[in-house]
């Protein structure tokens, strides 16, 4: 059966590449198939990779970057470089393409306010920490309007300048400094509302003919949050950045200060300068005059790497796993603990691996139904690949990754089935050099190889320049060979032997050779041809266990035999000529039928069963 199923699913999708490879995963104590459908490297160090569950059921995609390899490199993408706001990833990819700066996978990361009455004035801003190319967008929450109790429980997950992921429990620090008098100021937030003794800081990321918020809890109601008209004792330090220096996280950045504001309404706006140091309700004077020198430190205290250099970071609700073990916010919150969407981002023991994971909890039009699940089998999955600590993220609408410009996840009907626009993700970029297209090295698009004998097969073949740039998707011009016990070659094409056996296949282009393993099963003859020719009529999509007809314009046929996505046959073959009668299967999901024809052919159709 799976060589029907590899004709069907190249025929399906461009990215499906069949057979699909099968292992175990223990989830919640019970062990489960798992079927790696895709496993493909999309760039330098990046491999994408699409799992199916098919027993739970559970749809999973998950990116896997090498941090090693120096032609990729992870940033933080926010909604068209503003602090407010929400972007597709895929207009964000397309909007930050350039040469050497080529999208190859994104995902979702932040949660963001949106409607809730009491953050009214911080609608479509980020809850948490967002650090774009070492600027700090917002703060991690660390003093007031504290969302998820805090970085001890949210954790911080970042990427150094050297291509280290932090992702654990941090302390970040945020102030300014005055130099001359050595007067250090604690700073509550960035680029959001602020209130009464608490200094804030605006740069560009929030917009430079946009008011200053000064707000507090509304006298009626504590629950809502109010922008002030009356505050008479504002204080508003406008600066500029000196020469050589820049923004980073985890070092002193330094300013020249170019106006001075006292006793302001607390609404002013950033203008031309880089940044503006704000707040009221009675600060101490710092005599800060035009000319003075300031400051700008925001810190990152991780618990097991201490003090580190920040590039790039997001934030999420908690971290689910540390050191290889779940910890206690898996469960002591309904958001993680539910049957929900997920999305995850998490790295290997030394840092030098990141791990995006995105599952689904709708059903996907190829691929079948997600049930969805809770952070914990998200951690359990991602640590079967390697993954040492994981912080969960926004899930719901906006959990979706995005692979060479295409959003992969299925979008819910209340979004109206197409991807939300989101606040902020991390984006995979290669920054290969792009002239050089020269074969360096190739890869069979297909997770394992395993035909029936006598079958007749052509594989997909990925094509790689010298910097593992995927220049080649369909590459054309091949040889193969094959171990004679396995079958024979002609040219790209490969003949299955007539008898259960195992052995290599080696595909060679231009004195490159690459060589993968290929099963032999049990077939129906020699020179069966598997085709994936759309010969056969039936309804596309009927329900669970309701009768329908199967029409045929092939000029034979024998049996019709349905099958799951993991090859397991459904009910009998039925005999027919040119109608049949089927009945679906009881339990909803993706069906396969073959039609045997008596000309050693075989048919091929895809069912949705709801």
């Amino acid at each position: 059966m799976k060589k029907f199923y590899t004709a069907f699913l190249l025929a399906a999708s461009a990215f499906v590449a069949m057979p699909v490879m099968s292992e175990t995963i223990n989830l919640k104590g019970k062990d489960y198939t798992v079927e790696r459908i895709i496993e493909r490297q999309i760039g330098p160090g990046v491999t994408y990779m699409r799992l199916r569950f098919p027993d739970y059921p559970l749809n999973v995609n998950m990116t896997i970057v090498d941090l090693n390899n120096q032609y990729n490199r992870i940033e933080t993408t926010i909604a068209n470089e503003s602090a407010k706001g929400t972007e597709k990833l895929v207009n964000a990819a397309q909007r930050q393409d350039a040469p050497m700066h080529r999208a190859l996978a994104a995902a979702n990361a932040n949660f963001w306010w949106t409607t809730e009455a009491k953050q009214e004035i911080y609608k479509g801003i980020p809850k948490s920490g967002c650090v774009r190319n070492g600027k700090i967008v917002t703060e991690y929450n660390t003093k007031s309007e504290i969302d998820f109790k805090g970085p001890t429980r949210t954790g911080v997950t970042s990427v150094s300048y050297d291509k280290v992921l932090n992702i654990d429990y941090c302390v970040p620090e945020l102030s300014w400094t005055l130099i001359k008098k050595n007067a250090k100021k604690t700073t509550y937030t960035v680029n959001k509302g602020y209130r009464t003794k608490q200094y804030a800081l605006y740069n560009s990321f929030y917009g430079r003919d946009r008011e200053f918020m000064p707000y507090e809890p509304d006298a009626s109601n504590s629950s809502k949050y109010t922008v002030l008209e009356n505050v008479t004792d504002g204080v508003e330090i406008y600066c500029t950045m000196d020469e050589g220096q820049e923004w980073k996280g985890g070092q002193d950045v330094l300013f020249t200060v170019k106006e001075v504001k006292w006793n302001t309404n607390g609404r002013g706006k950033l203008g031309d300068y880089d940044l503006a140091i704000v707040g009221f309700g009675g600060l101490a004077p710092t005599n800060c005059l035009v000319g003075d020198k300031v400051s700008i430190n925001y810190s990152f205290k991780f618990t097991d790497a201490g003090y580190q250099t920040v590039e790039q970071a997001i934030g999420g609700n908690a971290l689910v796993m540390r050191h290889g073990e779940l910890t206690e916010h898996n469960t002591n919150e309904d958001y993680n603990s539910r049957v929900y969407s997920r999305t995850g981002y998490g790295c290997s023991k030394d840092g030098k691996t990141m791990y995006s994971i995105v599952i689904d909890n709708l059903a996907d039009e190829i691929y079948g139904k997600s049930a969805g699940c809770s952070t914990s089998v998200m951690c359990e999955i991602a640590r079967h690949f390697g993954c040492y600590n994981m912080a969960n993220f926004d899930a719901g609408g906006s959990a979706m990754m995005m692979i060479d410009n295409k959003v992969v996840t299925p979008s819910p009907s209340y979004d109206g089935g197409v991807p939300r626009a989101v606040y902020n993700g991390w984006m995979i970029f290669s920054t290969a050099p792009e002239d050089d297209n020269t074969l360096a090295s190739m890869a069979f698009d297909h997770p394992v190889i395993s035909l029936s004998a006598g079958s007749t097969f052509t594989p997909t073949m990925l094509g790689y320049n010298k910097y593992g740039a995927l220049t080649e998707k369909n590459l054309k011009g091949f040889t193969l060979s094959c171990d004679p016990a396995i079958g024979r070659c002609d040219g790209d094409v490969f003949i299955a032997g007539t008898k259960p056996a195992s052995g290599m296949l080696t595909a060679t282009k231009d004195g490159v050779s690459i060589s993968k393993s290929v099963d032999i099963e049990g077939g129906s003859g020699v020179n069966e041809v598997v085709t994936a020719i759309d010969l056969l009529r039936c309804p596309s999509v009927v329900g669970c266990g309701e009768t329908f007809i199967l029409n045929s314009n092939a000029d034979s046929e024998s049996c019709a035999t349905m099958y799951s996505v993991n090859g397991t046959m459904c009910g009998s073959p039925v005999q027919f000529y040119d109608e049949a009668v089927l009945t679906a299967p009881s339990v909803p999901g993706i069906y396969i039928i073959t039609v045997n024809g008596k000309n050693g052919n075989c048919s091929i159709k895809k069912i949705l069963v709801k």
